[in-house]
């Protein structure tokens, strides 16, 4: 049986951060591991910053394990159980994921006779809480199902906010471990020695929706002209608060950079390797003509 690590969380909280620090830890020296990363979009981006660490990544795009791509998944895990038996299967959902429904897709046959769920892990973004306000039900169901909650980024917000919004994790789910960090960096032994008793039960897609049905959208970006780096910036500044997420490559006349951006805040690392510009857009209700039309006027 695959043992089976769930990592969800919404949109830029820290997801694919975490499996990267799972990964370099002693946990993947010791264990057999591959990995599932589901996006959205057309252009595959966390599948990429997860290869070359010793492990198989596979990726899925352009749809939600869930619903529209759920074949594929079935597909995918049968393919890693067959030829690589992991003892371990770390499934990276979207951020628009529904945690319920990735549930009942794992407890159906075929899956069920050859993976364990082993914990579902949420990752929570501190210094972007306000987004429970505006999803409700959609933000609170990630944390609900979770066995270990990952609080994140504290290094954003204020002591007296992290005890505020731990309180609050605690109160919508208090079977979950709680655990702060700041880009991830959590003891990765106590991470997986957590003794998880939640009961995971099946249907529970019943009472959720899907992305597509609460208004979430994605579309992407490719050009291969160069971006001219300030207007980039004023660009940046100004997206829309419903334009959740924004990540990927940007190519600049000096290097390239890795592109984070989350609840209005972002940031640009620079990368070794020259990349084209690939760009993919997750928010809701968004005007996607305006947005990509503002960028097209950021090329050099």
């Amino acid at each position: 049986m695959m043992e089976v690590l769930l990592i969800t969380g919404f949109l830029g909280a820290g997801k694919t951060t975490l499996i990267q620090h799972l990964l370099k830890s002693e946990f993947n020296t010791n264990e057999k591991v591959a990995v599932i990363v589901n996006e959205i979009g057309q252009i595959g981006i966390d599948g990429t910053l997860l290869s070359g660490q010793d492990v198989d990544v596979l990726e899925l795009t352009s749809g939600c394990i869930c619903c529209t791509i759920k074949t594929d998944f079935f597909k995918a895990v049968q393919e890693i159980h067959r030829r690589f038996n992991p003892s371990y299967l770390v499934v990276e959902t979207t951020g628009v994921a529904q945690p319920g429904d990735m549930l009942d897709v794992l407890f159906e046959p075929p899956l069920s006779e050859f993976t364990r769920l082993r914990d579902v892990i949420t990752v929570v973004d501190a210094g972007f809480f306000e987004a429970r306000e505006v999803l409700g039900s959609f933000y609170d169901n990630q944390i609900k199902c979770a066995d270990i909650l990952v609080l994140n980024k504290i290094d954003q917000v204020a002591a007296a906010r992290v005890n505020q919004i731990s309180a609050v994790l605690y109160e919508l789910n208090p079977k979950a471990t709680i655990f702060t960090a700041q880009h991830c960096a959590v003891d990765i032994a106590a991470l997986l020695g957590v003794d998880s008793r939640q009961a995971h039960h099946t249907s529970h897609g019943r009472d959720s929706h899907h992305y597509a049905q609460e208004g979430f959208q994605s579309f992407s970006f490719e050009d291969k002209r160069l971006m001219d780096r300030d207007k980039l910036a004023k660009f940046l500044d100004s997206l829309p608060p419903a334009l959740f997420r924004c990540k990927g490559w940007v190519r600049f006349a000096d290097g390239s950079g890795l592109l984070n951006y989350a609840g209005s805040s972002y940031r640009i690392d620079p990368i070794e390797s020259s990349r084209d510009t690939a760009l993919v857009f997750v928010g809701r209700k968004c005007n996607e003509r305006e947005i990509i039309s503002s960028l097209e006027e950021c090329l050099a």
